[in-house]
């Protein structure tokens, strides 16, 4: 049976219909699809990463993560410290204590020289003065010459002590009353700078400033961290850099501790201040600024700036803005630092204002 024109047109619209409805279907069908995959992505990665909560950027690391990176994080405890104040410290040469060393022993081998030949001198003038009161055959030219001989000795030991106590004089003014009577004395303390197991290093405070010296300091090593160092006297000399006060203590030796060799020296002042030493192990350095990653939560880390005005041996002393119990990373910021950096990029940039 032929159809009619009218009823293959009607055909033919029906089945672009339902080919159209069929299509529309699937891709509604694929949309779902997505948008399903999509939600369940974004339910597993779970928080950003980096974010910025009331101007902090904060980490969000999970443990194998963390793991990963290597982290190691302690707890800051309280602790008390004094104001640290920063002085220009220089390297001793102790060649000039040496000489004065070597030129005094040889003054003094002389000295007991003419000692011993005016003890000789001495018993032989009373031996002869003897023999002339008795009318022995003693002329008294002999005795008038064992006489001289023994003025002559006294002068020399006499002379002798002058010029130790010259020598002596000078060397105090040099080098001050205890590093002299080491070099006198031979000491202990004078043999271990010769043997250069421990150096001389002079403070100088600056021109105006009172404080009185401290104890012990802690030395800026070039090339190392740091080392402390101990009082031993004030000292003489000026400094024609400063014109103040200056003080020497000792330190053992290293080798970047060679004379002439410019330090800064710490040392404690005022009264005593209560917080907590960020450990140095904890510090990373960006922007000319000491920053560290504290850990508020068990995933989250945010990056603080922190205060370097008191530097002391272990780290930075901080009075205010972290508190006892607060944990920091003290192992692996730098990797922080670093996946922060990448993950600031990715994100399009994040504030690093603390």
């Amino acid at each position: 049976m032929r159809l009619n024109p009218r009823s293959k047109t009607i055909g033919s619209l029906g089945l672009f219909i339902t080919a159209l409805l069929m299509l529309t279907f699937l891709e509604a069908c694929n949309r779902f699809d997505k948008d399903d995959a999509d939600g369940q992505a974004q339910t597993k990665k779970g928080p950003a990463p980096v974010s910025v909560e009331n101007g902090q950027t904060v980490l969000t690391l999970d443990t194998p993560t963390q793991n990963h990176l290597g982290l190691e994080v302690a707890t800051l405890t309280a602790t008390a410290t004094h104001a640290q104040f920063t002085v220009p410290a220089v390297i001793l040469s102790v060649e000039d204590l040496t000489t004065f060393r070597n030129g005094h022993v040889a003054t003094q081998a002389q000295l007991q020289k003419s000692r011993v030949e005016a003890d000789v001198a001495r018993k032989e003038y009373t031996r002869l003065k003897t023999l002339f009161q008795q009318n022995q055959n003693i002329s008294e030219k002999a005795l008038q010459s064992a006489d001289g001989t023994l003025q002559t000795s006294e002068a020399d030991i006499r002379a002798g002590e002058q010029k130790l106590s010259l020598e002596e004089s000078v060397a105090r003014q040099q080098w001050g009353n205890i590093a002299t009577k080491w070099a006198v004395d031979g000491s202990p303390e004078f043999q271990r700078l010769l043997d250069q197991r421990e150096v001389l290093v002079e403070i100088t405070m600056p021109s105006g400033e009172t404080f009185a010296p401290a104890q012990s300091i802690s030395l800026e090593v070039p090339g190392a961290s740091r080392t402390t160092a101990s009082f031993v006297s004030a000292f003489p000399r000026v400094d024609p850099r400063i014109q103040g006060r200056s003080f020497l203590y000792k330190a053992r030796a290293q080798p970047s501790l060679t004379p002439g060799v410019n330090l800064l020296a710490h040392l404690s002042v005022g009264n005593q201040m209560q917080g907590v030493i960020v450990p140095t192990s904890a510090i990373v350095w960006s922007e000319g600024k000491a920053w560290v990653y504290q850990q508020p939560g068990p995933e989250r880390f945010t990056r603080r700036s922190v205060p370097s005005a008191i530097p002391v041996e272990k780290g930075f002393f901080v009075e205010r803005g972290f508190s006892p119990g607060d944990r920091v990373v003290t192992q692996g910021a730098q990797s922080l630092l670093s996946e922060e950096l990448l993950l600031h990029g990715q994100a399009g940039g994040v504030s690093d204002e603390d």
